[in-house]
């Protein structure tokens, strides 16, 4: 069950951020002020950076993005089918003035906990759009909203 303490600060996270097989031991993950509290069964335990955690979790959404595939819709230009070939699964992107939206899980897990979402459907569609980040949207968006989804 996801969570607002596991969404990014998450032992699978931090096992994958230090290069260990996660399973084989229990990580405990814990959020403090500043840092993350992070202890491995059989090692010391470490403070590792919320920053860390924070690029690791649009890393991976940035680099799944890459094999997903983008449609334009022809009549809606503000709206997306993305599809996963691997999965089967097929999703809708809609592009706002606030950014993207998307229907899938992940996408509403962000909005619930952190109040706003980039999944890796978003991601697959602003790559479509020529955009490495929903900030450099974001801010064509603002200086020249018809010509975003023109490109």
């Amino acid at each position: 069950m996801v969570t607002r303490e596991n969404l990014i600060y998450s032992a699978s996270a931090a096992a994958r951020i230090l290069g260990i097989i996660y399973g084989h031991s229990r990580i405990v993950v814990r959020e403090w002020c500043a840092v993350i509290w992070v202890w491995v069964p059989g090692h010391r335990p470490r403070f590792m950076s919320k920053a860390a955690f924070k690029r690791h979790f649009v890393e991976r959404r940035k680099a799944a993005a890459r094999a997903l595939r983008v449609t334009q819709h022809i009549m809606n230009p503000t709206a997306f089918t993305v599809r996963n070939e691997a999965k089967g699964s097929t999703y809708t992107v809609q592009t706002v003035p606030a950014g993207l939206v998307c229907q899938c899980e992940d996408y509403r897990n962000q909005v619930q906990f952190l109040g706003h979402g980039c999944c890796k459907h978003s991601y697959a569609v602003l790559n479509h759009l020529g955009f490495n980040s929903l900030s450099s949207y974001l801010n064509a968006e603002k200086s020249d909203p018809i010509s975003v989804l023109a490109a």
